[in-house]
C-alpha cells in the first residue's frame, strides 16, 4: 500500500477552476474572486429576481433551493428586492428554455440559472442579456461568454483530489469501481475527468474495472454496487463522486459480507454518518464539499449587479474537504442523512425543519 501522506488532505480548499464539457474545455477562469470578497447587498430596491433550476431531483439540489428561498425571503422582508420567482425544469431542456422565456416575459430584472447543459440554454440566456437582464450562472454552468457573472466550484479538482487520494490507498494493480453522476452534465464530466486523471497520476497501474452512472442517487448506486459485487470478486477501491452513492456502496459491501475498501465521496450527512460508524474498524475516506450556498452567492451577485456595484466575471466558492481529522466536527448527528453540513448558510431553524431526524 502506498504512502497515505498526501498534501491534498491538508489543503484548506480546492482552488482550481478548469471547467470541462462532455467533449472539450468550455472555459477556464484564470483568476476568479473568492466569494469571501463578495459584498452582501443591503441597498433597498424593487428588483424582481428569477431563478431557473434544472432539477430538484436529489437532496443537494433541494437544500440548494431552500438556501436560495431563505435568503430571498430575507432580502424581500428587508426591502432589498421586490419579489422573486422560482421555476423547476424537471430535467427537461425544452422546459428550461420555456421557463427562462417565461421569466423574461414576467419582467425579471435578473435571472439566476443552473443549466441542464453547458450550451443548450445559451441562445435564450443571451436573449435575456440583450434585453438588459442580468444573468448569473452557477452549479451546472452555461458556457455563454455574455453572462453577467458565474459562481464557480472546481468539479475537476474535486474529482482529481478523490482520484489522487484513492491512488495512494491502493495496492499495486488495484481494481477500482467508479460511481459517476448524471451523464451529459458538466458536473459529472468534470468530476469524472478529474477522478480518472488523479488516479492515473498516483496509481497508473490501477484498473477501473467498471464505471457506472448512478445519478448521485442512493438507490441507483446501491443496485449498481450490488451487481458489481456479484460480478467482481476483487474490488480494492471505490472512486465515487457523490455522497449518497458512497453511502450506498458502504452498505452494499457490508450487506454482501465484503470487507470495506477505501472509498471517496462528497460531504453529505448520510455518507459522513456511515463513515463515522465504520471509522473505528479502519474505514477511511476523503470527501470534497460542493457548497449548497452557491445559490445564495449567485443571488448576491445578481442584486449587486442590479444595484450598479461592479461584479467580477467569476467567483470561486471553495470549502475545506472532509478527512478523518475533521469528520467529527462536520458531521451533524442531530440531522438526517439528506442534510449537507459543509458549505451551507441555511439557518439552524430551517435545517432542523427540513432535515431533523425522525
Amino acid at each position: 500500500m502506498k504512502n497515505r501522506n498526501l498534501s491534498v488532505l491538508l489543503s484548506a480548499a480546492l482552488i482550481g477552476t478548469m471547467l470541462v464539457s462532455s467533449s472539450a474545455v468550455v472555459f477556464a477562469e484564470e483568476d476568479p474572486v473568492p466569494v469571501s470578497e463578495l459584498e452582501v447587498p443591503t441597498a433597498e430596491g424593487d428588483w424582481m429576481i428569477g431563478f431557473s433550476n434544472y432539477s430538484i431531483g436529489n437532496s443537494w439540489r433541494q437544500q440548494m433551493e431552500a438556501e436560495f428561498t431563505e435568503a430571498a425571503e430575507a432580502m424581500k422582508a428587508a426591502g432589498v428586492i421586490g419579489d422573486y420567482v422560482m421555476l423547476n425544469a424537471d430535467n427537461d431542456q425544452s422546459k428550461q428554455i420555456s421557463d427562462i422565456n417565461d421569466l423574461i416575459t414576467m419582467g425579471c430584472d435578473a435571472i439566476i440559472v443552473t443549466a441542464i447543459t453547458a450550451d443548450g440554454l445559451n441562445d435564450v440566456l443571451e436573449e435575456a442579456i440583450d434585453e438588459g437582464i442580468k444573468v448569473v450562472s452557477f452549479d451546472n454552468l452555461s458556457s455563454s461568454e455574455k453572462l453577467t457573472s458565474k459562481i464557480l466550484v472546481s468539479d475537476y479538482d474535486f474529482g482529481y483530489m478523490c482520484g489522487e487520494w484513492l491512488g495512494q490507498q491502493l495496492p499495486d494493480g488495484g481494481k477500482v469501481i467508479e460511481l459517476n453522476g448524471t451523464a451529459g452534465t458538466s458536473t459529472d464530466t468534470n468530476r469524472m475527468n478529474g477522478m480518472n486523471d488523479g488516479l492515473a497520476a498516483t496509481s497508473p497501474e490501477a484498473e477501473i474495472v467498471a464505471s457506472v452512472n448512478a445519478a448521485w442517487d442512493y438507490a441507483t448506486a446501491k443496485t449498481a454496487v450490488e451487481e458489481l459485487l456479484n460480478t467482481y470478486p476483487e474490488i480494492d477501491g471505490v472512486l465515487s463522486q457523490g455522497g449518497a452513492m458512497t453511502q450506498a456502496a458502504i452498505e452494499a459491501f457490508l450487506a454482501a459480507g465484503r470487507e470495506l475498501v477505501p472509498m471517496t465521496g462528497e460531504a453529505s450527512n448520510g455518507f459522513l454518518r456511515s463513515w463515522a460508524e465504520n471509522q473505528e474498524n479502519g474505514f477511511s475516506s476523503i470527501a470534497f464539499c460542493c457548497p449548497t450556498d452557491q445559490s445564495i452567492q449567485a443571488l448576491n451577485v445578481a442584486v449587486n449587479a442590479l444595484n450598479g456595484v461592479e461584479v467580477a466575471p467569476a467567483y470561486l466558492d471553495s470549502k475545506e474537504a472532509v478527512t478523518d481529522d475533521n469528520l467529527a466536527e462536520v458531521y451533524k448527528a442531530d440531522l438526517n442523512d439528506n442534510f449537507w453540513p459543509a458549505g451551507t448558510q441555511l439557518s439552524a431553524e430551517k435545517a432542523a425543519e427540513l432535515f431533523a431526524n425522525e
